[in-house]
Parts: C-alpha cells; sequence; structure tokens
C-alpha cells in the first residue's frame, strides 16, 4: 500500500513524509527536539489524527504546558483519546528495564486501537535519553529499531525517536541512524545518509572481509588496513569489534531481503507468483554476489557467545524473513501460511548454504522446485 496515497500530505522539518515514516530525530537538547516538532505535533491533533508521546518522567508536565502553549487543547485530548502522554516507565521500561518485544506490541497495539477510534493513524514521538543509563536490555536497541523499522513498511503511522547528540554516544547514534530510512539532522529531515567518511570504509571493509574470510578470521589491524584508518579512528566509530559486528548486520548494504524482494515483486505478475520469482530473485543475488552467502546465516554459524549483541540481530533478521513469505502466502490465498513459511525458510536456508558450498545457483532452484510442490500439495487439501 503507497501509504502517502490515504492520507493527507506530511510535513516534518521541512520535508513530507511519504511512503517511508520511521524517523530517527538528532537534536541539540530538548529545545531543538520542540522548535522541530511542536509543529508537527499541532497538526496532526488539529487534523483529527492520534498521538502518543513517550517522555522522560520529569518532564511531563512541562511537555504538556509546551503543548497548551502552542494551542493545543491538552485536557480535551487526553480525555478524549486523542493525545497519550506516556512516560519511559510505563513504556520503554516496564518492569525495570528495556523489553524490546514488549515495546513494539505496545506501539502495533496503540496504532490498532487509534484506528479502533477512528484516527486513521497515530502519531508516535518517543524522547530515548532513557537509553544512556545502563538498565537491562538496553543493549537491544539498535536491534529494536531495526525490527520496528521493518514493522512499520506499508503503515500510514509516522514514528520519531528523538535523541539528544550531547548525551548520546558516536558510536551508537552512527548505528542508529543507519537503520532509520530517515532523519532530521540540523533540523532539516534527511534521507538516508551515507555514513561518515571514515565510519563508510569501515563498514566497507568489513562487508567485504566478513563475506570473503568470516567473522573470527578478520583482525581489527585488518580491518583497519583494508579501511585505511587509523586506530584511534577506528575506535572511535567502533568502540568494539562487536559494535562493528552488529552495525555491520545493520546496515543497509549487508540487508539482502530488500534487494531480493524488490526484484521478486517487480517481476511478479499476480501473488501466485511472487513466492517463486522470490526464489529466483535469491539465485541471482547469490550468483551477483560472488556466492558469499546470507551474512545472517553465517554469522549465526560463527558468534556462539549467548551474549554477543549481533544474535539478537540475526534472530529479528531471519524472522523478518519468515514474516515476508508468511505474507506471501496469505496475499496468494494459502490457509496454512505460518506452516509454509517456516517451512520454505527452511529450504531457503539451506539452499543457500549448498549454493555457496558448491558455488551454484542450481540447490536454489532445485529448492524452488520443492516449494511450488509444497505449495501445490497445499491447494489440494
Amino acid at each position: 500500500m503507497n501509504v502517502a496515497s490515504s492520507t493527507s500530505p506530511m510535513w516534518l522539518a521541512g520535508g513530507e513524509l511519504r511512503d517511508v515514516r520511521h524517523v530517527c530525530g538528532l537534536f541539540d537538547g530538548p529545545e531543538a527536539s520542540y522548535r522541530t516538532l511542536l509543529p508537527f505535533i499541532v497538526d496532526g491533533l488539529r487534523d483529527g489524527q492520534g498521538a502518543l508521546h513517550i517522555v522522560d518522567p520529569a518532564r511531563r508536565e512541562s511537555h504538556l504546558a509546551r503543548l497548551t502553549a502552542a494551542g493545543v487543547d491538552v485536557q480535551g485530548a487526553l480525555e478524549g483519546g486523542q493525545l497519550e502522554v506516556l512516560t519511559w516507565e510505563s513504556a520503554y521500561l516496564r518492569g525495570g528495564g528495556f523489553d524490546r518485544a514488549a515495546m513494539a506490541q505496545l506501539l502495533a497495539a496503540t496504532m490498532a486501537e487509534g484506528r479502533d477510534r477512528g484516527y486513521r493513524l497515530t502519531r508516535v514521538i518517543g524522547w530515548m535519553d532513557w537509553a544512556t543509563s545502563q538498565v537491562p536490555g538496553v543493549g537491544d536497541l539498535a536491534t529494536y529499531e531495526m525490527e520496528v523499522d521493518a514493522a512499520l513498511r506499508g503503515q500510514p503511522d509516522p514514528v520519531i525517536c528523538v535523541y539528544d547528540l550531547e548525551r548520546h554516544r558516536t558510536s551508537l547514534l552512527g548505528t542508529i541512524q543507519g537503520v532509520h530510512p530517515l532523519a532530521i539532522v540540523d533540523g532539516q529531515l534527511r534521507g538516508r545518509p551515507g555514513p561518515a567518511q571514515p565510519r563508510d570504509r569501515i563498514l566497507r571493509a568489513a562487508s567485504e572481509l566478513f563475506g570473503r574470510r568470516g567473522i573470527d578470521a578478520t583482525g581489527v589491524d585488518t580491518l583497519i588496513q583494508v579501511a585505511g584508518v587509523a586506530k584511534a579512528t577506528f575506535y572511535r566509530q567502533f568502540p568494539s569489534k562487536d559494535d562493528l559486528v552488529l552495525a555491520w548486520l545493520l546496515d543497509g548494504r549487508t540487508r539482502w531481503l530488500e534487494r531480493v524482494r524488490g526484484n521478486a515483486e517487480a517481476s511478479a505478475r499476480s501473488p501466485e507468483e511472487l513466492i517463486p520469482r522470490f526464489f529466483d530473485a535469491v539465485a541471482e543475488w547469490l550468483e551477483a554476489d560472488d556466492f558469499r552467502g546470507c551474512p545472517y546465516l553465517n554469522a549465526a554459524v560463527e558468534i556462539v557467545d549467548p551474549t554477543h549483541p549481533a544474535r539478537d540481530a540475526v534472530r529479528a533478521y531471519l524472522s523478518e524473513v519468515e514474516s515476508y513469505l508468511r505474507r506471501a502466502l496469505s496475499a496468494s490465498g494459502h490457509q496454512a501460511a505460518s506452516p509454509l513459511a517456516q517451512q520454505l525458510q527452511a529450504l531457503l536456508a539451506g539452499a543457500i548454504s549448498l549454493s555457496v558450498a558448491f558455488r551454484t545457483p542450481e540447490p536454489v532452484l532445485a529448492a524452488r522446485h520443492a516449494a511450488m510442490t509444497l505449495l501445490r500439495a497445499d491447494d489440494d487439501d
């Protein structure tokens, strides 16, 4: 669905939000964030849209006062359910720590509830300074942002995650900004930026070396040499190799699903054709990428430490692939979409591994044939 066609124009920080509406707001302190976000908040409320704001508990009253000063009937909006203002403890930090799954469920429930109340969309803004403290689960933040980004695709609801440049680590902000398709920088809405030059060189070196040699076999000194950066520059961008591995897995260039699904959807003439076209697109991607394989499957084999920050990113991405297959199956009329999606992903994962081992797309094409046999059997039931 083209979300822009289903709503009136939505303006933020000098730009229009169209199909993509997950925004990383980077601001020099609270005053700068309100200068940019207050007009966006007021426009939505006046247009009859829902609003969810998640704020520092110490600033809830001042937040409401700012809305009142901007002309919002705060009491009426709160009592009528159009506006909900939660504090961190009732959202991100329920139970004393950050539970990314519970927070994602809260966002989904809020948006669904808004539509039940007659609001065609809900504008969500969350101030993220809670993530500067060492609360349990805070290490899952980048994975959470990645999962939210995947869940928001095709949805009309904008979500703005507000980060204070003075309070968050530069390396974390680089990773977080890379996950979001849009960012507010210097008060202006921008598309997904290329990372800063040294960061980009390091990520490119990681992509090449991790893909060719593997994660364990690639040392930091080699990464520094190939990237052409100083050691101090490397550690300013990535305090540890684990941080780099996570950033590499979250980098848009590593996320092959977008490329494959785009090619599959462009060539499929009907929903029934999407699954076979998807397998075809996987075979084409593997061949074009010189059979380096799936970075997430490769990382899952190498990373055995259960506390490694990248393990959740791997699981989240593989779940995203399964979810895409499930949606494609549902669109083509398959009632048992969930078990079929699991079976297709198992076929796909095995075929990718065999294609890498033998350096040929034939295993993926064989898996395509097996997948179609499964789907025909489901149609006959």
